[in-house]
């Protein structure tokens, strides 16, 4: 049931064919126009210092929510973004999207970032509504889309 303590997963270099077509599941369900990712790419993504995507499963072990962490490191100073949050039609409504943000927050401050960015749609109000609750701030605009920061 919904009680179920959740599970967190952080993938790894070698994602599972049942990964990899959770994941697929979940990019159409973000965008009108999804890309789906092979293999491959998905491999050379996570081949990357500092990129995490994290998933949500249920008890059969399928992918309910999933959001993509990057860390990078500069001369002055560590930041984050996030990208690709999506939480299953299925499941929403029951904060796991709060969830893995949350979960995300905690590995960039664990990450010693300073602050965390991210954009999001104004058409999606539930998520921006969603992400000024977690503390984001509203910085300004990148094309239509709202641009996001939470200072550490």
């Amino acid at each position: 049931g919904f009680m179920d303590p959740l599970r967190f997963e952080v993938l790894a270099g070698n994602p599972t064919d049942r990964q990899i077509h959770d994941i697929n599941e979940l990019l159409k369900q973000l965008t009108s126009n999804p890309k789906l990712i092979e293999t491959s790419a998905l491999k050379k993504m996570l081949d990357q210092s500092g990129v995490f995507v994290v998933v949500i499963t249920n008890t059969e072990g399928r992918s309910i929510a999933m959001a993509t962490l990057a860390v990078r490191s500069f001369l002055l100073n560590t930041s984050a973004m996030i990208e690709d949050v999506v939480v299953d039609s299925k499941y929403r409504g029951i904060r796991l999207g709060k969830n893995i943000m949350e979960h995300l927050i905690t590995m960039a401050r664990e990450k010693g970032c300073s602050f965390i960015s991210l954009t999001s749609h104004p058409r999606r109000k539930e998520t921006n509504h969603m992400y000024q609750e977690l503390g984001f701030e509203l910085i300004g605009k990148i094309r239509e889309s709202n641009y996001y920061r939470l200072y550490l």
